[in-house]
């Protein structure tokens, strides 16, 4: 008789446990739906490649959060390419990562990857540092690698450009992007922007007049070609520089150096990691960093490599990341 009691009570109380179970596994799939949905929201939703409405190619993009001191940015992408050309986002072949081992003699055809899924950890931004990430002597093919970089930790920066022949959509592009688009000469050519004060004053002008014409932007701001406290100067115009400091202000310019060196440009292809070293004791305790880097092509392909994780760094010491203007603190060298 208890041997029937017992089963009856097991036979009750299997459908119960059954029918729980059912119910417990419906309501963690609703709400990872829920969970999912409301990130699609917050982040914007799934952009896709595709207008017809398929999910191949997609990319999920969420804004840099603070949370307790934790900052960070996830990118999941199916083919999210960092320094790929923009006709050949198509191409599904897999690509490195952009990581610490990155070797100096990597091509700059190389297409570069962030992580599909990528974890940061910032501190908070110290209220009084303040990062200037500045690329001088562009445009170039790697522009389109730079800004798709800083479009994935979400930093604005400033482009000091020289003309270049057929590369009308990159002046666009930096200023599409939302970046700070400055003067940096015409030429570059020191026999020409240094031989007197009207022929710099020629070539500023000049890239200004081609920099409105690309991008419909007008500015003052500018960085002068290697610097103000350049000496090459002396061998076409002695003494040029001291009036040139004076007259760039009087005639309502604005000039930025910088205090933070990378180094990119003194030596072709600089392993990434000895660029960020360079970044990192240049640094110093400065409070402003204004970092110098180059984005002239195929001698600085390295400095895209070496480009997040210098970004990182920053961020990582409590550094907020902006981009210049007319009235930004001006770093001027004075040595």
């Amino acid at each position: 008789m208890s041997d029937n009691k017992h089963d009856s009570v097991i036979s009750f109380y299997i459908p119960l446990v059954l029918i729980a179970a059912f119910m417990l596994g419906c309501l963690s799939v609703a709400l990872i739906s829920v969970r999912e949905n409301a990130f699609s929201i917050i982040s914007g939703g799934i952009v896709s490649d595709s207008d017809s409405g398929k999910k191949e190619n997609t990319v999920r993009k969420s804004p840099v959060y603070d949370d307790e001191g934790l900052r960070f940015r996830m990118v999941s992408a199916s083919d999210l390419g960092i320094g790929e050309k923009k006709t050949s986002k198509t191409n599904n072949k897999p690509k490195e990562s952009v990581s610490s081992d990155h070797d100096s003699d990597k091509s700059s055809d190389d297409a570069l990857r962030l992580p599909m899924e990528h974890y940061i950890n910032f501190v908070p931004h110290k209220r009084d540092c303040t990062a200037y990430l500045t690329f001088d002597d562009g445009p170039s093919e790697n522009t389109d690698a730079i800004l798709d970089i800083l479009d994935y930790y979400g930093v604005k920066a400033t482009f000091f450009v020289i003309y270049h022949k057929d590369m009308e959509d990159k002046y666009k592009a930096i200023v599409n992007a939302g970046h700070t688009i400055a003067l940096h000469s015409y030429t570059h050519d020191y026999s020409k922007v240094y031989a007197g004060e009207s022929s710099f004053f020629d070539e500023m002008n000049r890239i200004g007049d081609y920099i409105y014409q690309q991008t419909g932007v007008r500015t003052k701001l500018m960085r002068f070609p290697g610097g103000s406290s350049n000496t090459v100067s002396r061998k076409y115009s002695k003494g040029l520089m001291e009036v040139l400091k004076k007259s760039v202000k009087e005639r309502g310019y604005v000039y930025q150096d910088w205090n933070v060196d990378s180094c990119d440009a003194e030596k072709a292809n600089t392993a990434p990691q000895r660029l960020l070293y360079n970044v990192r004791t240049s640094l110093g305790d400065k409070k402003t960093a204004v970092i110098l880097m180059h984005d002239s092509g195929s001698n600085t392909a390295t400095t895209v490599q070496a480009l997040p994780e210098i970004i990182e760094f920053f961020y990582s010491n409590g550094y907020s990341m902006e981009k210049m203007n007319m009235t930004t603190e001006e770093v001027h060298h004075n040595w």
